[in-house]
């Protein structure tokens, strides 16, 4: 037995005080007597007065002392534990982060999170109503007041993990908000309490507890065994400078408490370059380094050993200098623009001219840029040119020599005019001297970003998708090249021109947000996993068009972006690795969070809520108030049967 209040014991000070007044009470009666002989024992008792005797066979006063005893106990809310009594609505909340991935004896937390949602409704909620919340990046409502167990099961089958960023407060602040109203309502949080945000402060206004899957208790006692995780908190390659090889860097970390024995494997692309084995102390973390490593598109970084978390076992990198810009230069050349473009990695093939006064076509090669340097396009006649400068972003400067067909004009030194435009990003051209500009009519999709007067200097636009650039003046004309600006000019040319250029598109979180630059022709795209198990998605489209931002694949892994013309054919391949959230891999990392009860939040505030710890209990007042009034009955009994002493 227990109790719920303590506060009564006050009123057992009444028991001693009716003891105190039976004490000092003296009796005398009035009694006729046929013999001198009854004297005798009168004047016995009072030479042996003593003030314990007169409690001698007192049955009034030991009713009187029952009964203030009992209601002694009744004050004090006397309770005896009975069989849980479920409330008539039980709202699961059910934690889908990463770290519920973390395997237990069980299977993993959330499948035993799951079993333990089934379990509880079928044995104390078998007539209750029930609603599922699923927290992850936004909370997602999966049920919402079923009676059907059926309902629950189905829709715990189909919460699946959220690899993301998971948004706790949010999540426990709409479910606050929808059992505001609730008048027999619970809230039950299933999670490993491992949240990367605070979330106290949120008040719930029906009971609320938090159930943590994974947990080995022992006669109420928690049993400490905690999980071992080992993951890859960073990994990179980067080129040699000046080579053709390549070094990595990665590091590893033991999330757990306890030593711990792994092996980390590298590949690069599909070959196995190195193992290494580590031995990680609790908390401790180590740094790989690996050089003379061979070209590939991608490396991949594999840990193997015991461990409760696989997601954080593999990462991926590519190497700076994957998706370097290759350009094809029409021209005599000029060492200032070359340089400026080789700081902007941007690699050079240079078009000689031929003896006929043409220039051939690059071979074998698809260029990224192409740029027309001082050279008369009706030199570049061929359907292969024709082809090429078509399809594949142009970059032209005029011509040093004077032309009949494009007439020039004397540029003065007058301030120049620019256009706030990607190209023109951090420019100024101050003290920039330009000798003399072709002067030509705009084409309907061209736009002058930089002009001396009226003259245009730099055109810019976009022709059917595809990006050029016209630079009016020849570079030997002007001291521009000189110019601390002009590797930084040459620097936004190139990222303009080429932004729909391939190679990788990094690394994201799972369920991230990322713009993309698409390819000019694509109309279609994919989302095709190197996993195998794991289906294709269509990437995100805006209308009929396709959507320049795209979300993250929600499982950890490498993916392929892969991008389709109208036509069907593929125009671009990238390549983009997600991961989970990293905060997610200290699977040790609980956090306490004393989540608020206040039954005054809700509309039922008139309503003293303050005893729904006893809703579940088997109360004792109802006993005590019977036998208080049996006693009553008694005492009553007593004074009318005469029984004073």
């Amino acid at each position: 037995m227990q109790f719920a209040s303590l506060s009564g014991l006050w009123f057992s000070l009444s028991i001693p005080f009716i003891l105190v007044l039976y004490l000092l009470k003296r009796r005398y009666i009035d009694t006729e007597v046929s013999s001198h002989m009854l004297w005798r024992r009168v004047l016995r008792e009072q030479e042996a007065n003593r003030p314990w005797q007169r409690l001698t066979r007192q049955l009034l006063l030991l009713l009187q002392l029952l009964a203030a005893s009992i209601l002694v106990l009744a004050l004090m809310q006397p309770y005896i534990h009975g069989q849980q009594t479920a409330k008539s609505h039980i709202f699961f909340v059910l934690d889908a982060s990463a770290s519920m991935q973390t395997s237990t004896d069980r299977g993993t937390r959330i499948e035993e999170a799951k079993q333990d949602i089934l379990t509880f409704a079928l044995e104390e909620a078998q007539n209750s109503s029930y609603s599922l919340l699923i927290m992850k990046d936004r909370p997602e409502l999966l049920l919402q007041r079923e009676s059907s167990l059926s309902s629950l099961q189905a829709a715990l089958n189909k919460v699946a993990l959220f690899y993301g960023k998971t948004n706790v407060r949010e999540a426990l602040s709409l479910t606050s908000a929808l059992t505001r109203e609730e008048i027999d309502g619970e809230v039950r949080i299933y999670t490993d309490s491992q949240w990367v945000e605070n979330a106290e402060g949120v008040t719930f206004s029906i009971p609320v507890s938090i159930q943590e899957p994974g947990i080995q208790r022992r006669a109420g006692d928690e049993v400490t065994n905690p999980p071992e995780n080992v993951a890859i908190t960073q990994f990179g390659v980067k080129e040699i400078q000046d080579s053709a090889e390549y070094k990595a860097v990665a590091v590893v970390k033991n999330w757990g408490t306890v030593s711990i024995l792994v092996k980390a494997t590298l590949y690069a692309g599909s070959k196995e370059i190195r193992t290494d084995s580590l031995n990680l102390k609790g908390g401790e973390q180590k740094s790989i380094y690996v050089d003379k490593l061979p070209r590939a598109d991608v490396y991949k970084l594999q840990l193997d050993g015991k461990d409760v978390l696989e997601a954080d076992n593999t990462a991926y990198a590519f190497p700076e200098g994957t998706g370097r810009i290759q350009a094809a230069y029409v021209g005599e050349g000029n060492l200032f623009l070359e340089k400026a473009l080789t700081l902007a990695k941007t690699d050079i093939l240079h078009i000689q001219k031929n003896n006929d006064g043409t220039y051939p076509p690059p071979l074998g090669l698809e260029p990224d840029l192409i740029i027309v340097d001082g050279v008369t396009e009706s030199t570049l006649k061929s359907d292969v040119w024709q082809r090429l400068l078509a399809s594949k972003p142009v970059w032209r400067f005029a011509p040093s020599s004077k032309s009949d067909l494009e007439p020039q004009q004397t540029i003065s030194a007058s301030p120049f005019s620019i256009t706030d435009h990607p190209i023109s990003r951090y420019i100024h051209l101050q003290d920039v001297n330009v000798a003399q500009a072709q002067t030509r009519a705009l084409k309907p999709w061209e736009k002058a970003i930089i002009s001396s007067a009226s003259v245009p200097l730099v055109l810019a636009g976009t022709e059917e998708g595809i990006p050029n650039l016209t630079f009016t003046f020849a570079l030997e004309q002007s001291d521009l090249a000189l110019r601390s600006e002009f590797p930084i000019l040459v620097q936004n040319a190139v990222a303009w021109l080429t932004q729909h250029h391939g190679g990788n598109l990094g690394r994201l979180t799972a369920g991230d947000r990322k713009e993309i630059v698409l390819h000019p022709e694509a109309t279609k795209a994919i989302w095709k996993a190197t996993m195998e198990g794991v289906n294709e998605e269509e990437a995100e489209r805006n209308g009929d068009q396709l959507s320049s931002m795209q979300t993250a694949p929600k499982l950890p892994g490498l993916y392929e972006f892969v991008e389709f013309n109208a036509g069907g054919n593929k125009v671009q391949t990238r390549l983009l690795e997600v991961v989970m959230d990293p905060r997610e891999s200290n699977v040790n990392g609980k956090i306490e969070n004393k989540l608020v009860f206040n039954p005054g939040s809700g509309v039922d505030a008139g309503i003293d809520r303050s005893k729904d710890i006893l809703l579940n209990n088997t109360m004792l007042i109802p006993w005590l108030i019977v036998i208080l009034l049996i006693l009553l009955v008694l005492e009553w009994e007593v004074y009318r049967r005469g029984h004073s002493i």
